[in-house]
């Protein structure tokens, strides 16, 4: 009974025995699997920070931030028109001898466009011209005996009358004779020519056409909600993509009071203040910039500058040779530029070229346009892991 007892004793002390013993074998394991874990992400990191380290840098180009002036205004599309286009007429019938103009030639008003046959007209005013001078004389006779009281009053009104009608008979054939000179009635440009020399024609065909270029103007449709800031006299800037980097001075120069009910605008005039040598014509489409403030010494960032991420702007500087991300407070813009209204000052570097999938705190190295450009394509994936 005893010897049983001792071995069922012996059977229990040696499984706590060996249980006690696997729980410890366990723990090392653990614990060791542990240490091995934090040396594998300690040297994941190193790894890692080490690559930041000498990740190459991506190129890109950049510009100086500046300032200058920029305005605010209100841009509209518009036709351009001209305050003076004319037609000639004939003011008589008969045959044109001489034609002095082209279409495209500039004429001054009272030159002479063309010369029509005048051979009878001629003879018409000699001979009115000499019944005149031949009444003047019999009426300085008939006044003279007027005076010395030979002929009564009814005599004097008589010869007096005849003198006035031969004045106006001498009048009209000079007006004849002067109708087969064809004159410009204002000054401008030839834009049509329908007189040929040899060719006869009625009273009141059209022989020439003429345009005044130096009064051109647009008519706009300004959005009611800005009556209030639009007012004769305001600067303008009216272009045309036809003539691509030419813009023409104008100013407003009539404005409507009166708003439409159903579109809610108001008309206004903006007329070119002086040409500039460069070609622009009535008909031309143009675009009409009404300048409405104007803001000095304002931050300016290319355009070309901007990332556009969802409603929000954003532009890289460069700093210590890495891309800062910065939000873009923006005011007034233009064709080419952004005002900068917080975070960016005169002097700082923003990239222009090579920031289409750059990001934040990326490695960057500023090199020249073309070669920006170039690898700015091939190594978008860099750019991409800064």
């Amino acid at each position: 009974m005893k010897s049983w007892i001792r071995t069922v004793l012996f059977l229990a002390l040696s499984i706590t025995f060996c249980g006690c013993s696997k729980s410890g074998e366990t723990g090392k394991t653990t614990a060791s699997n542990e240490a091995k874990k934090e040396r594998s992400k300690s040297d994941k990191d190193e790894r890692q920070e080490r690559a930041a380290r000498i990740r190459p840098a991506v190129p890109v180009k950049a510009s100086e931030v500046d300032e200058g002036t920029i305005t605010s205004s209100l841009v509209f599309d518009s036709v351009l028109e001209t305050e003076s286009s004319v037609e000639i007429f004939a003011e008589t019938s008969g045959l044109i001898l001489e034609v002095h103009v082209e279409e495209g030639d500039r004429v001054v008003a009272g030159q002479i466009l063309a010369l029509m046959e005048n051979v009878e007209e001629g003879v018409d005013a000699e001979e009115a011209e000499a019944r005149y001078e031949h009444q003047k004389a019999n009426f300085k006779r008939t006044k003279d005996l007027y005076g010395r009281k030979l002929i009564n009053q009814q005599e004097y009104d008589n010869a007096k009358f005849d003198l006035e009608q031969m004045r106006l008979r001498f009048e009209r054939a000079k007006i004849q004779l002067e109708n087969t000179i064809v004159r410009s009635t204002v000054s401008g440009v030839v834009t049509g020519r329908n007189a040929q020399a040899g060719r006869r024609v009625a009273t009141n065909r059209v022989l020439f056409s003429i345009m005044n270029l130096d009064e051109l103007f647009a008519n706009v449709n300004i959005p009611g909600q800005h009556m209030l800031s639009i007012e004769e006299g305001l600067p303008a800037v009216i272009d045309s993509d036809l003539i691509e980097g030419v813009r023409y001075d104008a100013f407003v120069k009539l404005v409507s009071p009166i708003v439409d009910p159903e579109s809610g605008t108001f008309k206004a005039k903006v007329a070119v203040s002086k040409l500039n040598g460069m070609p622009i014509y009535p008909g031309m489409f143009v675009n009409v910039r009404v300048i409405v403030d104007t803001s000095d010494d304002a931050v300016l960032i290319p355009k070309e500058a901007i990332v556009h991420e969802g409603d929000l702007k954003y532009i890289f500087k460069v700093q210590n040779g890495k891309a800062k991300k910065t939000l873009l407070q923006e005011g007034y813009s233009n064709v080419g530029f952004v005002q900068a209204t917080s975070d960016i000052v005169k002097g700082d570097l923003v990239i222009v070229m090579g920031h289409s999938a750059l990001k934040d705190g990326a490695n960057v190295k500023i090199v020249k346009e073309a070669v920006a450009a170039e690898q700015g394509t091939t190594n978008s994936s860099d750019a991409g892991q800064g």
